[in-house]
């Protein structure tokens, strides 16, 4: 088919990944300004293309239908193309925008909204559309040079046409049941996801659609792997490497730029995962260094080598983390190493980690709440009824700062629960620290008022007179 994408400008990596595979397919994409011929007029050349398109693609974002956006340009001249866009207007949602604000045009055909691989199910639906796509007239025009040659050839032209027909529907089916895998593979299935992503690619050598969604969900079941036992009845990060690392390898052959790095640093993490089981002696190293090489500001490179030198390496650590997190990609991947790493690997660490709770918080970012209950545990609770721990902590962040990040990690109603002694003399010790000393000295009060009354004794009574007579002291009661 000759498609027509449009798209925002912020969008426009998706686009071109879709560009590409839809061109894989055989299409024709006319994808922006690099499509025009030079000296020619851009809204000329805009018009024409759409005008002589079979169908457009029109990627949905809060952006794209926002009033004076050039994208809503484009539909109107679709629409003048086509009165009616069912069968010509492919709508596909990749950022969430509410369906009342998309033009009545759109809404009146069904929205695509990819909850697997936007990609691979936008591919499959144009397969689909392709099935019924075209006007009046270009239907006539087919159906004309098809009889003509069933008259020429003695209807071997019309077996070969329908020989096409036969294999571009088992594309569309295999296409579809890619991205079904993929979902699959996304939920967390993923031994059967990549099994059949497989069989797919046996079936569809030549789609590179496939191909790419077989290895995208290997590297996702790389970055997921957790470690299991064969007596469990799962598989142990040994067996688990065997299944995925031969598809990363097979995808490197025709990769580049990102996509070889992406695919390198996937290999150095089976490498790691199968020394850290005592398995195999390869190097993780030497393949984040080439997929650094490949690509600079590579995310998992970074992420996963900083990963292995926490904590005893900790600064050079903290320069992997920082361009990881500066590439903006799979942030959520790249904290979940930051945290699994540093908590728990001694006071500096333990504060690096703190540091990253707070940049989170300022961000926008939210935290798991294994990430909350991780960081309470190991970074404030027992730790802050030691002198010496206090110190190291204190010196992490901001007073304030430091505060705001520990009443960020549980709810507010917990530190207010009975039981929660430990939680509540973190919060009264942070609010003195941050120079709150009426709410401080209240929540001291309080929590040793409780703790005699349960008969409490031991370490956490005998701190908490101690910070409580020092707020007292330093006020002359």
């Amino acid at each position: 088919m000759n498609l027509f994408l449009s798209y925002p400008s912020a969008e426009r990596t998706v686009a071109d990944r879709l560009r590409l595979a839809l061109e894989a397919e055989g299409h024709e994409v006319f994808f922006d300004r690099s499509d025009l011929d030079a000296g020619q007029s851009f809204h000329e050349r805009l018009r024409d293309s759409i005008q002589s398109a079979d169908a457009m693609i029109f990627l949905i974002t809060p952006a794209s239908v926002a009033p004076g956006s050039y994208t809503l340009t484009e539909l109107g001249i679709a629409q003048e193309r086509w009165r009616r866009p069912a069968g010509h207007v492919l709508p596909v949602m990749i950022a969430p925008t509410p369906i009342a604000s998309l033009p009545p045009y759109l809404s009146a055909v069904t929205v695509l909204q990819p909850t697997g691989e936007p990609v691979a199910e936008t591919v499959a639906a144009v397969a689909k559309l392709g099935g019924r796509g075209g006007d009046a007239t270009r239907r006539i025009a087919i159906g004309v040079t098809i009889a003509l040659a069933v008259i020429a050839a003695g209807g071997f032209a019309a077996t070969q046409i329908a020989q096409r027909r036969a294999d571009a529907a088992a594309t569309a089916r295999d296409l579809t049941a890619a991205a079904e895998a993929m979902k699959l593979c996304n939920d967390g299935s993923h031994d059967p996801a990549l099994q059949q992503l497989g069989e797919l690619a046996a079936r569809q050598p030549k789609s590179p659609t496939i191909a790419t969604l077989r290895e995208d969900c290997a590297m996702r079941w790389t970055r997921e792997m957790r470690a299991t036992t064969s007596s469990s009845g799962q598989l142990t990060f040994d067996e688990q490497v065997a299944k995925v690392q031969p598809v990363l390898l097979q995808g490197l052959g025709a990769a580049t730029g990102m996509r070889s790095a992406d695919l390198r640093a996937h290999v150095g993490w089976t490498e790691h995962l199968r020394r850290r089981e005592g398995k195999g002696s390869g190097d993780p190293v030497p393949h984040w260094q080439r997929a650094l090489a490949d690509d600079a500001t590579n995310v998992y490179a970074h992420a996963m080598w900083g990963n292995t030198l926490l904590p005893g390496r900790l600064a050079e650590a903290r320069q992997h983390f920082e361009k990881a997190v500066a590439s903006g990609r799979d942030r959520e991947f790249v904290r979940r190493l930051q945290f699994g790493g540093a908590l728990g690997g001694g006071d500096e660490a333990t504060n690096y980690a703190v540091v990253v709770g707070d940049e989170m918080r300022r961000g926008g970012e939210a935290l798991s709440a294994t990430q909350r209950r991780r960081l309470s545990d190991y970074a404030f609770n027992s730790r802050l009824l030691s002198e010496d721990a206090r110190r190291s902590l204190f010196s992490a962040l901001p007073p304030r700062e430091l505060l705001a990040t520990f009443q960020s990690l549980p709810s507010a109603a917990e530190y207010s629960e009975k039981t929660n002694y430990v939680g509540r003399f973190c919060l009264a010790t942070l609010q003195a620290n941050a120079g709150e000393l009426d709410a401080a000295a209240a929540g001291f009060a309080s929590l040793e008022q409780e703790l005699r009354a349960d008969r409490q004794s031991g370490r956490l009574l005998d701190e908490t007179q101690k910070a409580l007579a020092a707020i007292r002291k330093s006020r002359g009661r």
